[in-house]
């Protein structure tokens, strides 16, 4: 089958085949892409003539344009047929949003989805789900999942999950973190596009740099396409995995969301390693990784420098190096006189300057000498940047202290992104919801990514540093 999926994302046109005017299922997607304005859309309801305003047809085939993608919002029981319908229309693709099939455990539901399959595969018309969201485009505005994208911020991470709500989930979840993405696919219970499937269509896309996964399973029979493709794609853009069903519980659990098959969490393990796929722990994990590879370089080597206004934050921080096998990067002589220097007459004090370098307390003047210094030193592959400062000194000012607040902090990192151009740096900040925003927005303005957990900065670079490996031995 083709690996072309472009009409999922941005349609020529689009018929919604149960689309709804009143709040239940199938309303926000129907009233997110009829008031888009965007896409040429065609409701199509059994008894309805009109659904917010625009002409309604009784049946997909009624319609006399010609339609490039269905989305399928039925009771399940209706499905089939819509399918067989859509197809006579001459669509290229299908999403199935409803519920109720394979992940149901029955025999007679679970049949159903096997005729779906057989269709798709027969007739070579691409399906997605059933049981997802479907697919959103930050670029294009195309969203399935009825979620509103006028906020969202757009980026180079896409983003392919089994779990249908999740999507909705990202999307919210990413517009208060600051974060950016290009795609968000929803897989559901893979009766026809899978992972594979995605991962090899986002192997060409412009606009993708990291592609993150969130993996249930991989269908039966797909295993070595599954091995061959991403180890093809993972040599050419970094591949990000969450995959669950580590423990039997996991596993029985995955059966139940969108009937997949965990398999053996060991041989997944080893198999990752081997291609080159990074493995996260966690959603955080997941998204931590993604920005941090989809911003900076990767690390040339294990050498870390940590600059901090905590000492024991920096402390911490050089467990974690150790812990994961990082080393923390010996200073020049050059480079810590430098420090010294500037640091000693300011403060009348002896910091901490050997790495890792305590500049606590320090204003942004301070903080900037010195990582210019440290990203110089020809000893330094990585950097972990501490930004602990009392929230209490944002509000000096008589005039509005946040605004200055976020004007300083841009000013700064500006400065700071000009540094080390060949090394990863990522800011990690410890500190109020206030302070984390002013620095997560400084940081995102200028791509240096800002990470809660100084432990997870540093598994940041170690997943780096593993991928530079993987490339330089197999390209």
């Amino acid at each position: 089958m083709t690996s072309d999926l472009s009409y999922f994302f941005d349609p020529k046109s689009v018929a919604i085949i149960g689309a709804t005017d009143t709040p239940k299922f199938g309303y926000f997607q129907t009233n997110y892409l009829i008031k888009s304005g965007k896409f040429k859309i065609f409701p199509v309801h059994i008894k309805k003539e009109t659904i917010l305003g625009q002409k309604a047809y009784k049946n997909v085939k009624d319609i006399p344009d010609d339609v490039e993608l269905s989305l399928v919002l039925v009771p399940m029981k209706n499905v089939l047929q819509v399918v067989l319908e859509s197809i006579e229309k001459g669509v290229k693709g299908i999403i199935i949003e409803s519920a109720g099939f394979s992940e149901t455990g029955r025999e007679e539901e679970t049949q159903l989805q096997n005729k779906i399959s057989k269709i798709a595969k027969d007739t070579g018309v691409r399906i997605i789900g059933p049981n997802c969201v479907g697919v959103t485009d930050v670029y294009t505005k195309f969203c399935t999942s009825g979620s509103d994208l006028s906020n969202a911020k757009t980026g180079n991470i896409s983003i392919i999950a089994q779990s249908g709500v999740l999507g909705n989930i990202v999307i919210d979840w990413a517009r208060g973190n600051g974060f950016g993405f290009n795609k968000v696919i929803t897989l559901g219970n893979k009766v026809d596009v899978d992972e594979i499937d995605v991962i090899e269509y986002l192997e060409t896309d412009e606009r993708t740099k990291v592609i993150a996964v969130y993996l249930e399973g991989v269908k039966i029979g797909n295993e070595t396409r599954f091995r061959n493709i991403l180890s093809r794609v993972s040599k050419k853009k970094p591949i990000i995995v969450v995959k669950n069903g580590r423990s039997d519980i996991g596993s029985k659990a995955a059966l139940s969301h969108t009937g997949s098959i965990a398999g053996n969490d060991i041989v997944y393990d080893a198999l990752f390693k081997q291609i080159g796929v990074i493995r996260a722990e966690n959603f955080y994990q997941l998204f931590d990784f993604a920005r941090v590879f989809a911003a900076q370089p990767l690390p040339k080597g294990e050498r870390i420098a940590v600059i901090t206004t905590s000492g024991s934050l920096g402390i911490l921080t050089c467990d974690e190096i150790s812990r994961v096998g990082l080393k923390l990067a010996k200073l020049s002589d050059d480079t810590i006189e430098k420090l010294e220097k500037k640091a000693y007459p300011k403060f009348n004090w002896v910091s901490a300057l050997r790495n890792p370098v305590d500049i606590g307390p320090a204003g942004p003047e301070l903080m900037t000498f010195s990582i210019k210094q440290v990203l110089e030193d020809e000893n330094v592959d990585a950097l972990v940047q501490i930004i602990v400062i009392p929230e209490q000194v944002l509000n000096v000012s008589e005039e509005d202290p946040l605004s200055i607040s976020r004007e300083m902090f841009k000013m700064y990192t500006k400065q700071i992104a000009k540094f080390g151009l060949d090394k990863p740096k990522i800011i990690s900040t410890f500190a109020s919801p206030l302070l984390t925003s002013v620095v997560r927005s400084a940081g995102e303005a200028f791509n240096i990514p800002v990470i809660s957990s100084m432990q997870q900065a540093v598994r940041c670079i170690k997943a780096m540093l593993e991928y530079r490996k993987y490339l330089d031995k197999n390209t």
